[in-house]
């Protein structure tokens, strides 16, 4: 198969991303935007010994699943891959998704229990970032293209939510009306390179964080007549930072930021519990979600009360936090001392006297809750995609915790850590839960408890 090469394809599966996958000569074709059971007239755009992908350039015949997307530049953008499938459909493929990175561990797949989903699968993120670029000639606004880091301007953003997706247009005008440019990959030049916005869900508070991209930006002055409009304009604004990041990075925000405008923190809740949430923290995008998460993983642990639970990769603490009034006591590892600051601030402000967070690896914290005679009967864990290292499993298996309560983000690690894990657990029941619907993106939750072989 070579570049510019027609081919009549049939799908015959979806892929990790939800592209198409057929097979042309036995060879595997990758078919963006294509879906199980279609069959396309597909042009060969890349080709390798391994494989080649190919983009459609007419339908034969298309799913019953394929629903028009209503985001004008949903094949330009990079942000969802998922708005041409119906919502039952990306549930079910996400299913699968897990259901096959199970599989290739030899995991028995009758744990893992259908997808939860959204009631309303739209304007769900509480935090938007968008980039700020000089670009053909002019300032814009908006997201990176498929596979690329040119910039798709869109006037809605159907993922986002709307207070925080148009208040973000209005500080870009802002920015461009008091003279300020957009930044320039090419030469590293422009002086704005994202704007970031986070709102809360159930309190409504906004905070604004432009990121600049040279030290003196930090001390300009017209940073304070933008703030002041943006703050009269708009009476949930209760935070508006500025932030340095002049690094060649794709990192979005820099080590150094300037509050140039109102409190330290704005503040959300999931269920009876509130947080405080800086430009930094981690917070779940989807607050709504993120509640049907820690409450399925509290059902699936089935807390008596008695329990002393390790939170590791504890992060500000929602998730310990969360479990805190149904345990007798938290004890919560982070390797980031600037999430473990803002996760005993999150104690306070919940009156939650059973929990402690440390600021350490999960290595040399262990070791020191050994040396302490401390043993949890429950361990949860929200690794990192990367998923948990082995020293780390080397460590959880040392302590036969009764159960443990595992989150993640990325199935292919989860299901590694799993079939490790499985030496001493048997895996009671996987429930993958939507926080990013048109995406192909998934959480799940697992719970396992020790054999019975294993229990001393």
């Amino acid at each position: 198969m070579v570049k510019n090469e027609i081919y009549e394809l049939e799908i015959i599966d979806n892929g990790t991303s939800f592209e198409g996958i057929a097979k042309q000569n036995g060879k595997v074709v990758f078919v963006p935007d294509a879906i199980t059971g279609e069959k396309v007239i597909g042009k060969i755009i890349k080709s390798n010994k391994d494989y080649s992908i190919a983009k459609i350039e007419s339908f034969i015949n298309t799913s019953k699943h394929r629903v028009e997307p209503i985001c004008n530049v949903f094949k330009r953008c990079g942000g969802c891959s998922a708005q041409h499938i119906d919502y039952d459909m990306q549930l079910s493929l996400k299913n699968k998704l897990v259901s096959n990175v199970l599989k290739k561990q030899n995991i028995d797949t009758a744990v893992l229990k259908n997808t939860i989903g959204m009631g309303m699968p739209y304007y769900y993120r509480n935090k938007v970032q968008y980039p700020v670029r000089y670009q053909n000639g002019k300032n814009i606004i908006g997201f990176y293209a498929k596979r690329t880091h040119d910039i798709v301007e869109n006037e809605c953003c159907f993922i986002q939510n709307r207070v925080i997706d148009m208040l973000s247009k209005e500080v870009f005008e802002l920015l461009i009306k008091n003279g300020f440019s957009g930044y320039n990959e090419q030469s590293l030049k422009g002086d704005i390179r994202h704007i970031l916005i986070r709102r809360g869900y159930h309190t409504g508070d906004i905070m604004v964080v432009i990121i600049v991209n040279n030290k003196k930006l930090l001390k300009d002055l017209r940073f304070y007549n933008i703030a002041d409009e943006l703050a009269k304009n708009n009476k949930s604004i209760k935070s508006i930072f500025l932030n340095l990041n002049d690094k060649n990075t794709n990192e979005i925000l820099g080590e150094v930021e300037k509050k140039i405008y109102g409190e330290d923190y704005i503040f959300d809740s999931i269920g009876e519990f509130n947080y405080h949430i800086s430009p930094k923290s981690f917070f779940q995008v989807n607050t709504i979600q993120a509640e049907v998460l820690y409450e399925t993983l509290k059902n699936l642990l089935n807390l008596s009360g008695n329990e002393i639970i390790f939170d590791l990769y504890s992060g500000v603490g929602s998730i310990g936090i969360f479990l805190s009034n149904k345990v007798k006591k938290v004890y919560g590892i982070e390797i980031e001392k600037q999430a473990v600051e803002m996760a005993n601030l999150n104690l306070k402000l919940n009156n939650v006297s059973n929990a402690e967070y440390i600021a350490g690896s999960v290595e040399e914290k262990i070791e020191e809750f050994e040396k302490r005679n401390i043993k949890p009967d429950v361990i949860v864990v929200d690794p990192p995609r990367r998923g948990l290292d082995e020293k780390s499993i080397e460590y959880i298996l040392g302590f036969n915790a009764k159960k443990i309560g595992y989150v993640s983000c990325n199935p292919a690690t989860l299901a590694r850590d799993l079939k490790a894990l499985s030496n001493k657990y048997t895996i009671k029941e996987i429930i993958p839960v939507d926080l990013f619907p048109n995406s192909h993106h998934v959480e799940c939750v697992s719970v396992l408890e020790l054999k019975e072989s294993m229990k001393i």
